[in-house]
């Protein structure tokens, strides 16, 4: 009868113990930021079948890192004719949607955004595109552009008085290379 009591004892301790606990509440593998925010880790753990790969959709953050070193992941907030739109911080005040232009060669503002940014036009320079020759547009600087941690200072943004959204061209991003998925784009430094 003790042993039956032992055996039983040490079963009732062995399955307190051995409780299915779940670390996570999510099915997927991931992490939590230092404010509480999932970060989807799929592309570490085995046998997972996530395709996020260490980023949330969550739009409220604007960008996530990748786990890599030198990789940025920004969320593409829509498309307009097949060219994603992103959120691009400026002077670190200001969040403009606009659309990431890989055939513009510059920063393109709009004339409302150059209004809030207090663009001083200290040039005019000559503009090509593919609707229309050559014609000038002014030309200015702003304290900064960002996406996430890669910031550029001093940048040379030109203001369009047509158009309604900015383009964010190769100025900005051409030390990185761009990567452009169905939801995110990576930018990678060289």
């Amino acid at each position: 009868m003790q042993k039956i009591f032992k055996i039983l004892l040490w079963t009732v301790i062995f399955n307190s113990l051995a409780t299915v606990t779940s670390a996570q509440n999510h099915s997927s593998c991931y992490m939590l930021d230092a404010d509480g925010n999932s970060i989807d880790l799929g592309y570490l753990c085995q046998n997972n079948t996530s395709r996020t790969g260490g980023y949330s959709h969550d739009l409220s953050e604007p960008t996530r890192f990748s786990g890599q070193p030198g990789v940025q992941i920004v969320p593409i907030k829509s498309r307009r004719s097949g060219i994603p739109i992103i959120d691009v911080k400026f002077n670190a005040q200001h969040t403009f949607e606009m659309m990431l232009d890989t055939g513009a060669t510059s920063v393109v503002i709009t004339e409302q955004m150059a209004k809030t940014l207090q663009v001083k036009h200290t040039e005019t320079v000559w503009v090509s595109t593919p609707s229309s020759n050559y014609f000038q547009m002014p030309a200015g600087y702003v304290y900064s552009v960002g996406i996430g941690t890669l910031i550029q200072k001093n940048t040379h943004v030109i203001t369009s008085p047509s158009m309604d959204m900015g383009l964010l061209g190769q100025s900005f991003f051409s030390q990185y290379d761009i990567t452009i998925k169905s939801d995110v784009v990576e930018f990678r430094e060289r």
